[in-house]
């Protein structure tokens, strides 16, 4: 079994402290500086906007794969079918989420009233 030896005898500076453990101290000290960003501040309204935003688009990019199957521009067949499927899965996930916030306001409004 090969042994191993560590020469810690560069280790120490000239008057004696560990070099090593300011440096670890020091990059500690500037660590939460760096490496936390700030975080971007998104309303529900605009996460909720975007989000029907992109329901659209994936609507509408299946109406178009669609057409172009039906006349003939294309003849792959899979992509037409996963993307009718992302757009049917987008929706149903926002009727859902719909459907979740009306049972919620409809609660609500049995409680206050």
């Amino acid at each position: 079994m090969d042994s191993l030896l560590i020469d810690f005898s560069q280790v120490y500076g000239k008057n004696g402290t560990n070099e090593i453990s300011r440096s670890v101290y020091n990059t500690r000290a500037t660590l939460p500086n760096t490496i936390t960003p700030q975080a971007p501040k998104l309303s529900f309204e605009s996460m909720l906007t975007d989000s029907l935003k992109k329901v659209n688009e994936l609507q509408i990019q299946a109406d178009k794969k669609i057409r172009d199957l039906s006349i003939g521009d294309t003849d792959d067949i899979s992509d037409v079918v996963l993307a009718s499927s992302r757009a049917d899965t987008a929706l149903r996930l926002v009727m859902e989420i719909r459907n979740k916030f009306l049972d919620a306001y409809q609660a609500l409004s049995r409680i206050t009233g």
